[in-house]
Parts: C-alpha cells; sequence; structure tokens
C-alpha cells in the first residue's frame, strides 16, 4: 500500500533514516496491527502522526516554556508568573512536575516526567503508556524510553499505541473526532489535524485515466454539491477529476456508508444529482 515515494510526498520534513526504515517496515506493521484492512483507519492513522509529530519532524516533546507559556498550557500547576519563574526554561524541571503522580509517574522527586515525556511518532507520554505499549511490542520501552523515537522502532511503537487505545474501532464508526479525544484527551490541534487527514487522502488519490475522466459539466455539478457539504478543500469546480476531488469523493463516500467507487449511481444518487 505504502511506498518510499508516497512517504516522502506525505511527510518531506522526515529525515531520511526515519524515511527508509518506515518504507521497509510500514506495511508489515500495518497489516500485523490490522490497521491496513479498511481504508479508514489507515488514514485516520497517518493523519494523526502528521499532527502528533509535525510530519516525523517532531520526535521529542518541546518542554521549553517561557513562564507566561506555563500559566497558559498549566493554570493548574503553575497560578502566575511569579509562581512559574523559576520553572521557565527549564524543560527537565517543567517535565517533572507537570506530570508528576499521574500517568503512572512518581513524585517530581522521581524523575519520571523527564523520563517517560513525549517520544515517537504519536507522542508516547508517561510511564504507563511506555510500559503497556512496551508490552505490546515487545520493547522494554519503560527500562529503554529512548526506543520510542528511534527510527527502527518508532512505527512498530505507534502502531502499539494505536492497538493500545484500540483505535481500530473507534476509526470504524468514522469519527475522527473521537480518534483525536481517544489521543489526545480532548480536541487540541483539531484544525491541523483535518488538514493532515486531507492531505493524506490527497496524496493517496490516484487520478484514473483521462479516458475515464467523467463529462465536465457532470463533474462541475459533482464538485459544486461536494462544496455545499463542506468539501471546500476541492478548490475551484473546474470540471477536472484531481486528487483533491477524488479525496472528498472518497471521504464524502465513507461517511455516508456507500460502498468503495468513485463517480457512479449511488454517488449521484446520494448528492441529488441527475445524470444528463
Amino acid at each position: 500500500m505504502l511506498s518510499l515515494d508516497r512517504i516522502k510526498l506525505l511527510f518531506p520534513r522526515a529525515s531520511a533514516e526515519h524515511l527508509a526504515t518506515m518504507a521497509e517496515l510500514e506495511n508489515d506493521f500495518l497489516d500485523a496491527f490490522r490497521i491496513s484492512r479498511r481504508p479508514l483507519r489507515w488514514q485516520f492513522f497517518l493523519a494523526q502522526l502528521g499532527h502528533e509529530s509535525g510530519g516525523l519532524s517532531m520526535l521529542e516533546e518541546n518542554l521549553n516554556y517561557s513562564a507566561e507559556g506555563l500559566v497558559k498550557t498549566w493554570p493548574k500547576r503553575f497560578a502566575s508568573i511569579d509562581n512559574a519563574s523559576s520553572y521557565a526554561r527549564k524543560p527537565e524541571r517543567i517535565a517533572n512536575v507537570v506530570y508528576a503522580n499521574r500517568m503512572g509517574n512518581g513524585t517530581p522527586e522521581s524523575g519520571d516526567g523527564w523520563r517517560f515525556r513525549g517520544r515517537g511518532y504519536i507522542q508516547l507520554t508517561g510511564r504507563d503508556a511506555y510500559r503497556q505499549v512496551g508490552a505490546i511490542t515487545g520493547l522494554d520501552l519503560e527500562a529503554q524510553p529512548e526506543l520510542a523515537l528511534d527510527p527502527g522502532h518508532a512505527f512498530h511503537v505507534a502502531c502499539g499505541f494505536w492497538n493500545w487505545k484500540k483505535l481500530n474501532e473507534v476509526c470504524d464508526t468514522g469519527d475522527y473526532l473521537a480518534v483525536t479525544k481517544a489521543i489526545n484527551g480532548g480536541t487540541h490541534g483539531q484544525a491541523d489535524r483535518e488538514a493532515w487527514l486531507d492531505k493524506v487522502r490527497r496524496v493517496f488519490a490516484d487520478p484514473p485515466p483521462l479516458h475515464e475522466q467523467p463529462p465536465a459539466d457532470e463533474l462541475i455539478a459533482i464538485q459544486r454539491a461536494l462544496q455545499l457539504k463542506g468539501y471546500t478543500q476541492i478548490g475551484a469546480a473546474d470540471g477536472d477529476l484531481g486528487v483533491r476531488t477524488i479525496a472528498a469523493i472518497t471521504s464524502f463516500r465513507m461517511k455516508t456508508g456507500l460502498p468503495k467507487g468513485l463517480i457512479d449511481a449511488k454517488l449521484r444518487q446520494a448528492l441529488g444529482i441527475t445524470k444528463r
């Protein structure tokens, strides 16, 4: 399903080492963790990885906060600028305080917050997560948390996290927002996550041969109908069956329960279009 060329298009800022390893191992792990069995599963998975890791370019949590940033991000931990000032720009101290006594971590003095800070393609965080994902993958992440961002193991760890959170089942409902909540605990960054989902669908959308292009007037009607349903990412209704339009049609068919396909009678009926 995936190739190095596609991965490069999807994650152009990722290092060559990570790209090469993903291309070698990705399909095996997607199959082993049943992510590749349904389009929504692997589309949601790759989109969430893109958001969480900045396109596989940010593999370790940045905790270099200013005092103002600490108060804004963790108001329950830092009630005022004065309270936060002694921690500002001290990532290890920050991690040990904000992640203390939760997610399986010990007290600030234990150092667990820093030891089990966010790492990898999906920002694995907290001792519990490292332990349980380690058990799923067979990697001793609790003893070697840095494996979560190692090129040889990062994708495996991300798949293990997906399995731990039972996200295939959530994907099968078609509720992308619910996937975000299961990963993040809220809806932080949802607009960017949606943009990543759009990019995934565009990168993996294969335009049909030119002889299979429908008449321009019919396609323009379909494009306009999709725009009215919120699929503005297709751009202009220009009568060209490009990757953005294919991605929008694919998404619409999935969300409305239509069978796999592209432009057919079922799509026209769902969009309220009469073939001319």
